[in-house]
């Protein structure tokens, strides 16, 4: 029944991160999810937030898109109530459009989530809410006043996604109402998912690969000062950064290599177009970005998918995912001891942790973060949130 064109449900999408023609640069976790179920019909609402004291305005950018920019105070000052408004404006542009939703999904649990709320409400149908990690945990612990309303987000909520599973016992600490039957584990959708073995190299090559914009979080500095404590254990060691970005963040990344200590083992080495990445992997013995703060990490997928150990934060990105020996090395990421424990480990266990992810390869392991079964887990959660 939800196949057949003309009985499609309605999902309506609050996000702040769907690409629009004011952002078309924004990350693609949420729009392959919608490309990726054509059995639903997608409306989506894309959020888009600037500094001021009040205003909406939108703009079609497609069929069943909007994007939408409201005007709020910086520092989340009333921004309940600047949610509130936006939920109103959605509504009423529902109605003008003659379109009611079969279910409402509110794509961060602590600011979509407060809109979703006030919509599934006022529609009365089912509501779906994301857990993404980087953001929601932060807000969580940072917005004790939204407690109350996040609990009754969690309560009203039929299902929730988790990018990743670090966030949830958080949440079921600080939130509640968030049993095991409620949750699924959602991770973000690959461009990319060929399954390749690795190759075992003989130097000890590190890389790393992210937007140059965000170099700080991805944590370059942590790695580098690493990197100055096991010069000596391992000579040839060097690492090589790929990732484009501004102009000046590419400034600020030069900058930071070159006052390291460790300026000739780094090597920043621009983009690499997508479709290109994975045999770049496999010239390398590990991946490594111990990130300060990270929701999921599309690269680290990427660097399984290509056969390669990888280093990552504990309590962020793809942890818990796995067993941490099956893949690499789960670090404190704001411990330059730890990131050198860690680096040390995937370069020495470099075999071992190859022969490991090869068997994950070949045994279905990953399966569980690539598109096809990614995509079933969502498809199959709307069909169950749309019969609560």
């Amino acid at each position: 029944i939800f196949r057949d064109a003309q009985m499609k449900p309605i999902v309506l999408h609050i996000s702040n991160d769907f690409p629009d023609l004011l952002a078309p640069n924004k990350t693609r976790a949420v729009i392959n999810l919608v490309e990726g179920t054509p059995e639903f019909r997608h409306v989506v609402y894309s959020l888009n937030r600037v500094n001021g004291w009040s205003g909406i305005a939108s703009r079609s950018f497609g069929e069943d898109r909007t994007e939408v920019v409201y005007h709020a105070l910086p520092k989340g000052l009333f921004w309940e109530s600047r949610l509130r408004e936006v939920a109103d404006w959605i509504a009423a542009d529902l109605k003008q459009r003659a379109i009611v939703p079969d279910l409402i999904e509110a794509h961060k649990f602590t600011i979509e989530g407060l809109i979703g709320l006030q919509l599934a409400d006022h529609f009365g149908k089912p509501l779906v809410c994301d857990i993404q990690g980087k953001t929601d945990a932060k807000i969580l612990k940072a917005k004790p006043g939204l407690r109350l309303r996040y609990r009754q987000i969690a309560a009203r909520s039929s299902l929730v996604f988790s990018y990743s599973p670090w966030p949830l016992p958080l949440f079921r600490q600080l939130v509640g109402g968030l049993d095991a039957a409620k949750c699924r584990l959602l991770p973000v959708v690959p461009a990319i998912d060929t399954l390749s073995p690795a190759p075992v190299i003989a130097e000890n090559r590190l890389l790393t690969v992210f937007n140059l914009d965000g170099w700080q979080n991805k944590n370059l500095r942590g790695v580098m000062a690493a990197m100055k404590t096991l010069t000596g254990r391992f000579p040839d060691l060097s690492l090589d950064v790929y990732g484009g970005g501004r102009a000046d963040s590419l400034q600020a990344v030069v900058r930071a290599v070159r006052s390291s200590g460790v300026a000739n083992r780094v090597n920043v080495c621009g983009d690499r177009p997508n479709g290109k990445l994975p045999e770049t992997m496999k010239r390398y013995a590990a991946f490594v970005m111990p990130s300060q703060r990270e929701t999921y990490g599309l690269v680290y997928a990427e660097s399984l998918f290509a056969g390669l150990p990888v280093l990552f934060s504990k309590d962020r990105g793809i942890d818990g995912y796995f067993d941490e020996k099956s893949i690499g090395y789960a670090c404190n990421p704001f411990a330059v001891a730890d990131i050198a424990d860690g680096i040390a480990h995937v370069l020495t266990h470099q075999v071992e942790l190859k022969q490991s992810i090869a068997r994950l390869h070949e045994t279905g392991g990953l399966n569980k973060i690539r598109k096809a079964a990614i995509l079933e887990v969502y498809r199959t959660g709307l069909e169950e949130a749309l019969r609560t």
